[in-house]
């Protein structure tokens, strides 16, 4: 099954991934182990944070009308919750995977993490903050060669 993930086309079905769901939350099982993700659907799109990235998965014909765009660094609030913990600064240098800021939402802690190697160049919440779904927490730019 063919599906564009951050706007790359991903046959999920050969990842190696299986996903069993529970409501808003899914248990994805991997040769590494199981994990819980949660995930927020919006028409053909659903919104997915997992391990501490965040996914955007949508049917490819769907998608195609708005084709062509990369993963952004924008780290992107899936729900209602409240920001827990705020690990860096705006102007800082952050490598892929830093954490970046924490929110407890449902009774479940994420971790948002750095895309990619970059510069966090918006920063617009702060530790004990509640924030609403679609919230721009942070925004990281890539850093330019």
């Amino acid at each position: 099954m063919k599906r564009l993930v951050n706007g790359q086309e991903v046959d999920l079905e050969s990842a190696g991934a299986q996903v069993r769901s529970f409501g808003d939350r899914m248990m994805v099982s991997t040769p590494d182990g199981q994990k819980s993700a949660v995930a927020v659907k919006r028409g053909d799109v659903t919104y997915v944070s997992f391990q501490g990235r965040q996914y955007t998965i949508e049917p490819v014909k769907a998608a195609r009308k708005g084709a062509g765009k990369d993963h952004s660094g924008d780290l992107i609030s899936p729900m209602p919750g409240a920001v827990v913990d705020v690990l860096v600064s705006e102007s800082q240098d952050v490598k892929k995977g830093d954490k970046i800021v924490v929110l407890e939402a449902m009774k479940t802690q994420q971790t948002f993490v750095a895309p990619f190697d970059g510069k966090v160049i918006k920063l617009s919440v702060s530790k004990g903050e509640q924030v609403s779904e679609g919230v721009v927490m942070a925004v990281v730019e890539p850093i330019k060669e």
